[in-house]
């Protein structure tokens, strides 16, 4: 059975390579891609050997347990699509012995887990500086690779169940977003901290602190018996083990509760209301301003793409981690966030795929539809813009630069809406369709998508560097006047910039409505 099962893999792995020519280039690219990452990664790690165990260590452990905890979050986000998902064995009769120990083995074939194994194999050779440490480095590469491989098999598995029970699927696509997005910078910061100054009191301590947790204990105790810290080791090779043992264990539930397992049947809601609709006014603004409202409170496009926004602010670890300091990393997340809010409507009409003819035909004001569309990010996006600047220069530990703060993000965030408002009208491409996954981008995305997107980014940007001009000769000069600069400079441009928008954007939505409707219905 375990060869079966070990066969069915292989087909499924080589079955993504028999699909059409595009998506085969795109599968062997990113394999290639994943396998010159862990060729270069394992290069580095074999050449510590003639450095210091604690230098080693320093690098060694702190991404070790950044890769295992990729193997814990990402399988977690996108376990929906899992092949290996024990539910789908479950009419076949095979036993639960027999099918844990298969998907099992099975799991261990893959390019993330093939990866991974080269690195912990390089590894044994940073730490073969005598027969106990490389025997303790042999045992650690078997544990780095068994830790993975069940953290895959595990959070995959409890992923597809819980997502699927709770139709929470667009959650697991935001993690899988933001550990992406957010997981690879961090892990280069890391290793340029780590190689900048390895013996830094911060490195050791973070080597130190993620040696005992469940995603660097594989990876640590070799490390610290080369070091001479005999009692770290072997406390780190018990929580290894124990973290192994835990992990088979649930494997071994997972499995058997779902073999007997029966998903709940779905159930309707019942609406007693027109929700925004009856707290708005009767007006092309309001009605355009519900509908919008309502996307982006119940429509998993939109819920994935404004909850990023709350994961913005784990940036500052990575940089604190580089070496900025971390009062000055309290300013970072707050432009960044009123950025990407901005640019969020950018491609709005296209999201409402065939039900935009509603707007095309109506006759109503083009200007009504660009700024009901932009109400929801008004509504939220200016209160929490007032408090997250609050909380950023409480903990920069100075409340005045407050003007400086709001008039830079506010700027980000006012200009990003106005530029977003023809930006939607002019260079519309097709959206991800209702219903499907909030990251399956259709087909026809190309050009015009990377032309639509960078140009709302770039002029934002650069239409928000006066404000950061001002905001810069406050730093160095005092805020006085340069603060109030900064805030009066932000706003104006914001504002106009916006008004511009929205009416500049409501001409070419009434000129260009059957283009915004034929983009809408592309795929």
């Amino acid at each position: 059975m375990v060869a079966q099962l070990l066969r069915l893999r292989l087909d499924s792995l080589g079955g993504a390579l028999r699909r059409s020519a595009s998506r085969s280039v795109l599968v062997v690219v990113a394999a290639l891609a994943a396998f010159v990452a862990a060729a270069c990664a394992a290069a580095a790690v074999a050449g510590l050997r003639d450095d210091t165990a604690s230098t080693a260590a320093a690098l060694v452990v702190p991404v070790g347990a950044l890769v295992a905890l990729g193997f814990t979050l990402v399988p977690f986000a996108l376990g929906e699509g899992d092949q290996l998902d024990p539910r789908r064995f479950a009419t076949f009769g095979i036993g639960r012995r027999d099918l844990t120990l298969g998907l099992g083995v099975a799991g261990l074939v893959g390019v993330p887990t093939v990866a991974v194994a080269v690195v912990a194999v390089a590894q044994v050779v940073a730490w073969s500086r005598g027969v106990g440490t490389t025997l303790l480095a042999l045992l650690s590469a078997v544990l780095v690779v068994l830790t993975c491989a069940l953290l895959a098999r595990v959070t995959a598995t409890l992923g597809a169940w819980l997502f699927a029970a709770h139709r929470t699927r667009d959650a697991g696509w935001l993690v899988a977003l933001v550990v992406v997005v957010l997981g690879l910078p961090a892990l280069s910061l890391v290793v340029m901290a780590a190689r900048h100054d390895p013996v830094s009191a911060s490195v050791r301590h973070a080597a130190r602190a993620a040696g005992w947790t469940p995603w660097g204990a594989a990876w640590s105790f070799p490390a610290a018996a080369a070091g001479g810290h005999v009692g770290a080791a072997v406390g780190q090779l018990v929580v290894a083990l124990a973290v192994v043992g835990v992990l088979g264990w649930a494997w071994w539930a997972l499995v058997g509760t779902l073999l007997e397992h029966v998903d709940a049947g779905r159930r309707t809601r019942r609406y007693r209301t027109l929700g925004w609709f009856d707290q708005l006014p009767a007006h092309p603004v309001g009605a355009v301003a519900a509908r919008s409202l309502t996307y982006w409170s119940r429509d998993p496009r939109y819920r994935s793409s404004y909850l990023v926004l709350l994961f913005v602010p784990i940036v500052v670890l990575p940089l604190g981690v580089a070496g900025m300091p971390w009062h000055w990393t309290a300013l970072v997340p707050l432009p960044i966030m009123a950025l990407i809010a901005g640019f969020l409507p950018h491609n709005d009409a296209s999201y409402d795929n065939t039900a935009v003819w509603l707007h095309v035909a109506s006759g109503a004001p083009g200007w009504s539809d660009r700024l009901g569309r932009l109400v929801p990010v008004l509504v939220v996006g200016v209160p929490a813009l007032v408090i997250g600047a609050v909380v950023s220069v409480w903990l920069y530990g100075d409340p005045s630069l407050l003007p400086v703060v709001l008039g830079v993000a506010g700027c980000a965030l006012l200009t990003g809406l106005g530029l977003s408002s023809i930006a939607s009208a002019l260079l519309p491409y097709p959206a991800v369709r209702p219903g499907d996954h909030p990251f399956r981008q259709p087909q026809a995305t190309g050009a015009l998508a990377v032309t639509a997107q960078s140009a709302t980014i770039v002029v934002t940007v650069l239409l928000t560097l006066p404000a950061g001009w001002f905001a810069v000769r406050a730093f160095r000069d005092g805020l006085h006047p340069w603060g109030l600069a900064t805030l009066g400079s932000g706003i104006a441009i914001g504002v106009v910039v916006l008004v511009i928008g929205v009416f500049v954007g409501g001409r070419l939505f009434e000129r260009s409505g059957p283009d915004i409707l034929a983009a809408a219905q592309r795929n």
